[in-house]
């Protein structure tokens, strides 16, 4: 095999490459609303240190909800309903929740309409503890995004039962 061919072989396959990571990853939209969950893990984990601090971000997670976003964690818990009801309690939870990992995996996205779409996640929270065990719980949701102003926020979100 010549290097002339070897090198035209090497472009075809970069840009077979390129072409499936291009399809593979979706619409604008579907970048944006995974985007969406990925960057509100980020900020989440990112927590707070306090006074100023834990104002500020609150007022960047307020950014992933719409007003009126429910949050439903399953049976025994009453409907968490309005963004500041659910940002009041991430404040008040901040300082328990700094031994705790947030991560998301699984974001699968499905428009009903070019401004609406539904989205299913697996939720993990890792806890390290002072010996350095892990422990590990994941739960899968369901939620649903509104564009708003051109932007994408969840506006609602509900634990899957996965057990019967």
């Amino acid at each position: 095999m010549t290097r002339g061919t070897l090198l035209r072989l090497c472009a075809a396959a970069l840009v077979a490459a390129a072409a499936f990571w291009w399809w593979s990853s979706g619409s604008s939209d579907e970048r944006k609303v995974r985007s969406l969950f990925y960057d509100f893990v980020e900020e989440l984990n990112e927590g707070a240190t306090g006074g100023f601090g834990t104002i500020a971000h609150i007022a960047r997670l307020s950014e992933f909800f719409a007003p009126d976003v429910v949050v439903e964690l399953g049976q025994g818990s009453p409907p968490i309903q309005g963004r500041e009801t659910l940002l009041g309690m991430v404040s008040r939870l901040q300082p328990r929740t700094s031994a705790f990992i947030f991560e998301m995996d699984d974001v699968n996205v499905e428009f009903t309409t070019a401004d609406h779409g539904d989205v299913t996640f697996t939720a993990v929270i890792r806890r390290r503890s002072e010996s350095g065990a892990e422990s590990i719980d994941a739960r899968e949701f369901a939620a649903e995004v509104v564009r708003d102003g051109g932007r994408w926020r969840v506006s609602r979100v509900v634990a899957i039962d996965t057990l019967r």
